[in-house]
């Protein structure tokens, strides 16, 4: 089980000496998305091989997000309200410290955002994600229900998928509005929303319940914290 890291307050991340050269041997895309309309503006920077991921993340806030019950996205209304107008969003296939992502505090972020911010005075923030480390994430210990048909099977992934990305990047956005908020409060909000929306779903299209496994007394906790 993959969790979110622990966030050091006024600490960003660095991509390092590897990642750069990555980037420059792959090539960079920017990929504006436009969301629902509560959602900020996003503009998504990746290497050109990882446009799959950019197609997963386009998916998770612009179609995703609008098929959840209004109850459970009212639960991030408040942070929603606080966010920059537009985000930048690094996506990776993984982070280097093993993080499904982090938020950048101001004067940490790209010179990609400072020129954004110089160019058109819009403010504008930074998270990065891990799309593949966030793929093969299970932040909560949910039971797998047994379906019925593969194809049954195909949709749940998929939309296990689109669900966590979408977790991830709410959690980042969380941090980046209220860096004051511990990480055990941003936490708790992002492990509720994706274990009640996933069992939520499972109950209207299957018509089963996803209940909750028990845990050995060595497992790790939902949303494990570890060294960054």
């Amino acid at each position: 089980m993959i969790g979110i890291n622990h966030h050091v307050p006024g600490r960003g991340h660095s991509p390092g000496l590897l990642r750069r050269f990555y980037y420059r041997l792959r090539g960079a895309e920017q990929v504006l998305v436009r969301p629902a309309a509560e959602l900020p503006l996003l503009l998504i920077s990746c290497a050109k091989a990882d446009l799959a991921g950019v197609d997963r993340l386009r998916q998770s806030v612009e179609e995703t997000w609008l098929t959840l019950p209004e109850n459970y996205r009212e639960r991030y209304a408040a942070i929603l309200e606080q966010a920059p107008p537009l985000v930048v969003v690094l996506l990776r296939r993984r982070n280097i410290c093993g993080c499904l992502g982090h938020h950048h505090p101001p004067g940490s972020e790209s010179r990609l955002v400072r020129r954004l911010r110089g160019l058109s005075g819009v403010r504008t923030g930074e998270i990065d994600l891990a799309f593949e480390a966030i793929r093969e994430w299970e932040p909560s210990p949910l039971s797998q229900p047994a379906l019925v048909s593969a194809a049954d099977t195909a949709e749940m992934t998929s939309f296990r998928y689109q669900l966590a990305l979408l977790t991830v990047f709410l959690h980042e956005l969380h941090h980046l509005v209220a860096s004051q908020e511990p990480e055990a409060v941003v936490r708790s909000r992002s492990q509720k929303f994706y274990g009640d929306v996933l069992a939520d779903f499972v109950s209207r299209h299957f018509g089963v319940e996803y209940g909750l496994r028990r845990e050995s007394d060595d497992a790790p906790a939902p949303f494990e914290d570890a060294p960054r």
